[in-house]
């Protein structure tokens, strides 16, 4: 998942090499609702393994650093589904970001909007602090050549909770060189207009998470 779109602690501003290895995926209203068994099956597959990608955060003025939302969609993507599944990413606002994407294997495209619909944070001393994001992910399949859409998009909304401590400083400057993060990403299903297998299963979640997953993030500052 991505970092958090705003960090008001400015020993985040820079680059950071960031290690993300995943702890548990757990299926909250079954497997038949998390996608099947056999998806669940390959998902577990993913414990205990970890993606390592690049991550930037840059100051806008004060005390107040974001993440530079462009340069870590492409990393992350890259990292995940290779290095040249990221065709074009549109220039992202704090709230929205836009991205084509072809995964490696997937033989098809990917239209991916990503809108922040919620967030949150708190400090809770000068050696920790907590996020909250809730992301409405709309994925969908134009037809090849014509950019028409030819499924239903697929609408989610993630909610990630991340809960960062310093690990690391500096021994003679005193900066921070490490931050560790434990990561609770929860998956929401969304009404569908124009499916009713996803009304359905909407409404067979009653408001609970049918996929979550949890992550230990280690940050890394990097020297490019």
């Amino acid at each position: 998942s991505l970092p958090h779109s705003t960090i008001t602690n400015r020993y985040f501003n820079g680059v950071w090499s960031a290690t993300s290895t995943t702890t548990s995926i757990e299926a909250p209203c079954g497997t038949a609702l998390f996608g099947g068994n056999a998806t669940f099956a390959n998902a577990q597959n993913e414990v205990g393994t970890s993606l390592r990608y690049r991550a930037r955060f840059v100051t806008t003025g004060g005390n107040t650093v974001i993440a530079d939302r462009d340069f870590n969609v492409r990393e992350i993507a890259k990292a995940a589904m290779g290095g040249m599944s990221v065709i074009d990413v549109s220039i992202p606002s704090p709230n929205k970001v836009s991205c084509l994407l072809a995964p490696a294997g997937a033989n098809k495209v990917f239209n991916v909007d990503l809108l922040t619909v919620n967030r949150r944070q708190e400090t809770v001393s000068d050696e920790s602090f907590d996020c909250a994001e809730v992301v409405r992910q709309i994925l969908s399949s134009p037809e090849s050549g014509s950019g028409r859409v030819v499924t239903a998009p697929v609408l989610k909304e993630i909610e990630t909770v991340s809960l960062y401590t310093v690990s690391e400083r500096d021994g003679s400057s005193g900066a921070v060189t490490g931050i560790r993060c434990r990561q609770r990403s929860a998956t929401f299903l969304l009404p569908s207009q124009s499916d009713p297998a996803a009304f359905d299963r909407w409404r067979m979640a009653r408001g609970r998470p049918v996929d979550v997953r949890f992550y230990d993030v280690v940050y890394k500052k990097s020297n490019a």
